[in-house]
């Protein structure tokens, strides 16, 4: 199968799945005898935190997925995601990237070769500079390492799989359906154990495993991210540290991630690193349904506003006027306005309070550009 036919199988696969999860799982089926591999993960990512909002990992990797992302935010390595994104080679394998020598990456030496790999290929799936997704293939070291022919054909597919992904990300029902629900709060030890809970954690839990089809026995995946990134903050700022008291008075920023839900709409999770003299290092994390303000960025995305009309619009929700944006963006005032009868075409409306009224309400209009995707 060539390139082009593929490219046109996955807008079938696509069209055919009631979730990206489905998709995915589609997908990889497809790709398999395509680029052989001996595992797989597949993750969706919020493209404005570069966080996972849920995953597909294979049970050949599910033991340990939770160590890979402990090193993908705690440790110095090869071929972080982060980078990939910004990169000018977003597929990428780590034998190439390591010139030969593997060992040079921690996660290799530390989780890989352990578990019988011998070689891995990244690939951030980038839409109009977006990244919507990370994919990871794994071969056993008795396979061969993956060719730069295959990394190839996964870079000329990648935007496709990348803007279905945005899709299904956008294709929601909205907060005027949904009965909210007070937020879950929970509590977790250094190495993920859940130590306390309010009463509407189950809830959101529930929720969640339900949104990626996982057991109960599995923490969802967009907690093991936010999770796994407040532990590496929080352990970076310790290394500075120099007693208890410098540690207690740490303040690390939350990590915060957005993540679409079919079931709910989008739902907002927060974990925070804390520190106490008798029960060390813990983690806080909230759950609860997005604000309005949480999910402009995606309904700007939605409207499919290019990036100047998006900061353009996150000024005037600051309340700012037409020479106030043109000075903090550079640009005249007449490109200011050029730009806002572009937003408020995009949007339906026609004045700066309907727009405002519309990203922040998701109107009924806003729900059916969106679906029409």
């Amino acid at each position: 199968m060539n390139t082009q036919t593929y490219m046109q199988k996955l807008d079938e696969l696509a069209q055919g799945s009631y979730s990206s999860y489905a998709y995915i799982h589609s997908l990889l089926e497809e790709l398999k005898p395509i680029i052989p591999f001996a595992g797989a993960c597949c993750t969706n990512i919020d493209p404005y935190r570069l966080l996972s909002t849920g995953a597909v990992v294979e049970h050949n990797i599910e033991s340990i997925h939770q160590q890979l992302l402990a090193y993908e935010y705690g440790h110095e390595d090869i071929n972080h995601y982060d980078e990939l994104v910004y990169s000018d080679q977003p597929v990428v394998t780590l034998h190439h990237m390591t010139e030969g020598q593997p060992e040079q990456s921690s996660r290799y030496r530390d989780i890989l070769e352990p578990a019988g790999f011998g070689d891995e290929l990244r690939a951030a799936l980038l839409y109009k500079g977006k990244c919507w997704g990370y994919l990871t293939l794994f071969r056993k070291k008795d396979q061969l390492l993956f060719s730069e022919q295959e990394c190839r054909v996964l870079s000329e597919i990648t935007p496709v799989i990348a803007r279905h992904l945005r899709q299904f990300s956008l294709i929601l029902p909205f907060a005027n359906e949904i009965k909210l629900r007070s937020p879950g709060i929970m509590m977790f030890s250094e190495q993920l154990e859940l130590l306390s809970s309010n009463s509407d954690s189950q809830h959101w839990l529930d929720l969640l495993r339900q949104h990626e089809g996982m057991t109960e026995s599995v923490l969802p995946r967009p907690i093991l991210a936010v999770a796994s990134m407040a532990l590496a903050d929080y352990n970076h700022a310790e290394k500075k540290s120099c007693d208890d008291q410098d540690r207690l008075s740490a303040k690390n920023a939350p990590i915060q991630v957005c993540v679409p839900v079919r079931q709910h709409d989008y739902v907002h999770i927060t974990a925070y690193g804390l520190y106490g003299k008798t029960t060390g290092i813990q983690l806080m994390i909230a759950i609860q349904s997005a604000s309005p303000l949480d999910i402009v960025p995606w309904m700007m995305e939605a409207y499919d506003l290019s990036v100047r009309e998006q900061q353009i619009v996150d000024q005037v929700i600051e309340g700012l006027s037409t020479h106030k944006i043109a000075n903090i963006l550079h640009i005249s005032p007449y490109t200011v306005q050029d730009h806002l009868k572009s937003i408020f075409s995009k949007t339906k409306t026609t004045s700066r309070r309907e727009l405002i009224a519309r990203l922040l309400s998701r109107t009924a209009s806003a729900k059916d550009h969106i679906v029409s995707l």
